[in-house]
């Protein structure tokens, strides 16, 4: 469960120091390159200096390869739909992926259908719809599309990923979904990279970089732990980390119906924690 917070916390911090780094001179494309490249050869040199294989068992080759497909394609559709529609749509749509967690797990049985269950998961639902209400909504087919996508690669990713964590080093995981992304975000980078003008900017990108790799490592110790839905329900904390450092550290506006929102999510998140639903 601390791994899942740790991976909420984590990826909710890379977004402030992202646009800290788009102002700049940044960008997305560039952001995303530094981090998959930093983790890949980082997480391969731990693999060397602890002795660990990075061989994949036959029968998780194929899992490992989806996942990384879905993983690091969910990531660029959610970049371009951020382009043709409001970041707030984006990211409201791109987290009904806990509850389309949530669903398989219900129709597959590995959670019971409870209603307390699903009134959480829709109580965090709604509670980031109001967190994320400040802004004016720009909608395009198009975007919306690429954001729903988004969300499926990630719902894909805690389903299958909870699957194959448990059976093999979430290092050695990391390592190899990491490389996978990297290969497929090569062909973005035919108009080059963004570099930032200040210290600031570099400062910005180093710090999200780091985070990155404390968080996307802890996200598959966690899915090592728990059942894929806990573990995508624990993520709803992810964007109101955004909101809440914006506020503090951009300070970007809160008003009380986000402000609400905020203490929505935070409170069912709280709750979930001694709410354990039998699993099967």
């Amino acid at each position: 469960m601390i791994f899942a917070l740790v991976t909420a916390c984590g990826l909710g911090a890379i977004t402030t120091l992202a646009k800290i780094f788009y102002a700049d001179g940044g960008d997305a494309v560039t952001l995303m390159l530094v981090r998959l490249l930093v983790a890949t050869l980082a997480f391969g040199l731990l693999l060397l200096l602890r002795r660990n294989s990075f061989r994949v068992s036959k029968m998780h080759r194929r899992s490992l390869a989806m996942i990384g497909l879905f993983w690091s394609g969910g990531m660029i559709c959610y970049l371009s739909a951020v382009e043709t529609i409001s970041v707030s749509l984006a990211v409201l749509i791109f987290y009904t992926y806990p509850l389309l967690v949530l669903a398989w797990s219900i129709l597959r049985r590995r959670l019971p259908a409870s209603l307390p269950l699903i009134l959480l998961f829709a109580a965090a639902f709604i509670g980031l719809y109001l967190a994320l209400s400040g802004s004016a909504i720009r909608l395009d087919l198009g975007g919306v599309l690429f954001a729903l996508l988004a969300s499926c690669g990630a719902a894909f990713t805690f389903i299958r990923g909870a699957q194959v964590a448990p059976a093999m080093s979430p290092l050695a995981m990391t390592f190899w979904i990491n490389a996978t992304g990297l290969l497929l975000i090569a062909p973005l980078l035919l108009d080059g990279i963004a570099i930032p003008a200040s210290s600031d900017g570099v400062i910005a990108l180093a710090v999200a970089t780091l985070l990155y790799l404390v968080a996307i490592l802890s996200q598959f110790e966690a899915l090592a732990r728990l059942p894929a839905a806990r573990a995508a329900f624990l993520l709803n904390l992810e964007p109101v980390v955004s909101i809440l450092l914006a506020h503090l550290v951009l300070h970007e506006s809160l008003n009380m119906v986000q402000a609400s929102g905020v203490i929505l999510v935070i409170s069912v998140i709280i709750l979930s924690l001694r709410f354990k639903p039998s699993s099967t």
